[in-house]
């Protein structure tokens, strides 16, 4: 099911370049925007159903930098599913195009996505964010994000229900960073960490299962 985009501004920090990652400067969610009646009629048009096929789960579109689009799905048992892709660990990252924390971590999940590329996925997840398309454009390229992302409002519901099944508060952190395994829940970050911990985490999940 595909859903619209809800636009918020935020942090009016507009920092650039690959800044440090500092572990203890994160950027809480903590409201709602206002949504303007145009992008309120976008979402409508936009709004996705669960699939028959997919045990009523959430199903996102992701795009890439090449305009390619892939399938996730979040099932009703709390697993994933990548269709048409054979990557066995995916790392889904919530973000915001104005969260500073969020900006700086996004060129070394582009280099983890290289690194690992034909065993993992990395995944931008937007939440209280929902640029224009030409604004979406120009962020990826400025921050050289290099793996796909999902733009649509079903990324709101589907960390609202990874916040439920992590027991996380309801003014989480961004980024959220959370690692899957053949579907399965395998870590998650958060707020920012450094990339090493992350890449850590990934070569655990990489290893076979015992």
């Amino acid at each position: 099911m595909t859903v619209g985009l809800l636009f918020f501004t935020g942090c009016e920090d507009k920092q650039e370049g690959n800044a440090p990652i500092a572990v203890e400067n994160t950027t809480e969610i903590l409201a709602s925007p206002k949504v303007p009646q145009q992008q309120k009629k976008r979402e409508e048009e936009n709004r996705t159903t669960p699939s028959a096929d997919n045990d009523a789960g959430l199903t996102l579109t992701l795009t890439d930098s090449g305009q390619q689009k892939h399938t996730l799905t979040f099932r009703d048992d709390d697993t994933i599913v990548l269709q048409e892709l054979p990557q066995t660990v995916v790392v889904l990252n919530f973000f915001a195009t104005w969260c500073p924390p969020c900006r700086a971590e996004i060129p070394y999940l582009s280099d983890l996505q290289k690194k690992y590329k034909n065993n993992i996925l990395v995944a931008g997840i937007l939440v209280n964010d929902l640029p224009e398309k030409e604004a979406l454009e120009t962020f990826v390229r400025t921050y050289q994000l290099d793996y796909p992302v999902s733009t649509t409002q079903a990324g709101e519901t589907l960390v609202s229900n990874i916040v439920k099944t992590l027991h996380l508060s309801k003014n989480f952190s961004i980024p959220l960073t959370i690692i899957y395994r053949n579907g399965s829940y395998f870590t998650h970050y958060e707020g920012t960490v450094p990339i090493e911990m992350i890449d850590h985490d990934v070569q655990d999940a990489l290893k076979p299962s015992r």
